[in-house]
């Protein structure tokens, strides 16, 4: 048959009930770093110089731009308000010379030019019309 196998024999550490125990009571008390909130000064120890200075930078090109952007916009503004009234006094200058063109043909007439020649005395000489046409 089958022999048994020898079981070595382990010890366990078991603490003795007369020796001391040493437990942390006796370490050494060691601070924790508890996070305070920090005040503004302090928070900006942490940062370097290279971070304050592009952040600086970041922060001027931002009003830079929003600077640039408020006069474009106002020179647009600016632009289409006169162009608005350049178009404006062309619209009042072609009605006004259409107006006027209006005028010229009705007093260009020939039945007007001939009555204006009669009351000023003027005959028609027959021999010197010509039609041009």
């Amino acid at each position: 048959m089958a022999e048994l196998k020898k079981v070595e024999d382990f010890q366990y550490d078991v603490p003795v009930m007369d020796e001391p125990v040493i437990g942390p009571e006796n370490e050494p008390k060691v601070q924790r770093n508890i996070d305070l909130p920090q005040s503004p000064k302090r928070k900006l120890r942490n940062i370097s110089l290279l971070e304050k200075t592009i952040g600086f930078l970041l922060l001027v090109a931002i009003i830079g731009i929003a600077i640039l952007t408020i006069q474009v916009r106002t020179s647009i503004t600016q632009m289409t308000n006169q162009i608005t009234e350049t178009q404006a006094t062309i619209q009042e200058k072609e009605e006004a010379a259409l107006k006027l063109e209006q005028q010229k043909n009705e007093l260009s007439k020939a039945d007007r030019i001939k009555d204006v020649a009669k009351k000023e005395g003027l005959s028609d000489n027959i021999e010197n019309i010509r039609k041009v046409k």
